[in-house]
């Protein structure tokens, strides 16, 4: 996560310039495991001390990076000494400044040694959290009347009352929205890579921490995504269309809609061959749909269908793509189905699959 990004909309909130995306945004950063609340309190206590009217947010943005730049310790220089008569020291309100300033920017350091992207902190315990495991898919509804379909191993966050400016969940792994239309009050999805702002449509969000590969899925209306890297980039998704992140450094390059880390692909709804079949929405019809699909990641997805865990054995075997639809077959019948089209060996152990 970019420190400079947290301080720039922190001060823009102290300074009233914050805008509902960002704000969402900083909500969803406030969340993080290490965030600090106590920190972030002494830096307000310091703006409304009477600190504000110096400062808009950009100056005092820049000015906590030059400090930080600078390495200021807040220690006196040397040689410095200060007068005992009030009367012959005309320095003293300076000097009381130059303090209040050194001791903003002890706070700001340390505060900003407590930020790490990981998971959500303080705004957690206003959530409620519908979880999946694998092998288990859910649908209900929220307060608004939006229906979710959550996929297998998945978690949803979200509030059992909306707030009065934004309706924002936080989806960790895959989930189907059906969102109840409301233009006053965006509807918004946080995950890893994106946030995803609608006001009534249906789209598909899939965003597993242990896939490089974060994407959604735009069925009927119209969403926003933001992506969560530096170029802060809007991109707007009509039906059919499909947005794809990659956040890895491996792997093959793709066409890049952004400026900063993250790397991102537009493309269209993938079909399965002579059906009408949605590839990244079947799992709502019950349905494993893959089209060719390198094994690895299908046996990611084949782990959350059947709550097992793959191991792969052969190099070579991993290299294997497939096309094909998994329904009602148990496992073992969907390897051997499997073993139709290419050649490969298992074994099934303690809920624990060798691939060789």
């Amino acid at each position: 996560m970019d420190k400079d990004r947290f301080l720039e909309l922190l001060t823009k909130e102290l300074s009233g310039e914050i805008s509902e995306m960002e704000r969402s945004e900083l909500i969803y950063l406030r969340g993080e495991d290490s965030y600090d609340k106590e920190q972030e309190d002494l830096l307000r206590e310091y703006w409304l001390g009477g600190h504000k009217k110096s400062y808009d947010s950009m100056a005092l943005f820049k000015t906590i990076q030059e400090r930080i730049g600078r390495g200021e310790s807040g220690e006196d220089k040397a040689g410095e000494q200060e007068s005992t008569d009030d009367e012959e020291d005309p320095y003293r309100e300076s000097k009381r400044d130059t303090w209040i300033n050194r001791m903003a920017t002890a706070v700001l350091l340390a505060f900003c040694g407590f930020i790490v992207y990981n998971s959500y902190f303080t705004y957690r315990t206003e959530l409620l959290i519908k979880e999946t495991s694998k092998g288990v898919r859910s649908v209900f509804t929220l307060a608004d009347g939006t229906e979710v379909r959550l996929n297998a191993d998945s978690k949803l966050e979200y509030p059992a009352n909306f707030s009065d400016t934004t309706r924002d969940v936080f989806l960790t792994g895959e989930a189907f929205f059906d969102v109840s239309k409301d233009k006053a009050h965006p509807f918004i999805i946080h995950t890893k890579d994106m946030n995803v702002k609608v006001v009534g449509t249906t789209f598909n969000v899939k965003a597993y921490a242990n896939e490089n590969l974060t994407e959604t899925t735009l069925l009927t209306g119209a969403i926003t995504v933001t992506l969560n890297d530096l170029s802060r980039k809007q991109i707007r998704l009509k039906p059919t269309q499909k947005l794809v992140v990659n956040n890895s450094r491996k792997g093959p390059k793709i066409v890049s809609l952004s400026e900063g880390k993250i790397k991102a692909s537009m493309g269209q709804l993938t079909y399965y061959p002579g059906q009408k079949t949605i590839v990244e929405t079947s799992w709502t019809e019950n349905k494993l749909v893959f089209k060719n699909e390198g094994f690895p990641a299908l046996a990611r997805s084949m782990e959350r269908w059947y709550n097992v865990e793959f191991k792969f054995e052969n190099e070579q075997v991993r290299q294997l793509r497939f096309t094909g639809i998994i329904e009602k077959e148990n496992l073992n019948e969907a390897l051997k189905a499997l073993q139709l089209t290419e050649t490969f060996h298992y074994n099934i152990s303690n809920s624990v699959v060798r691939i060789f």
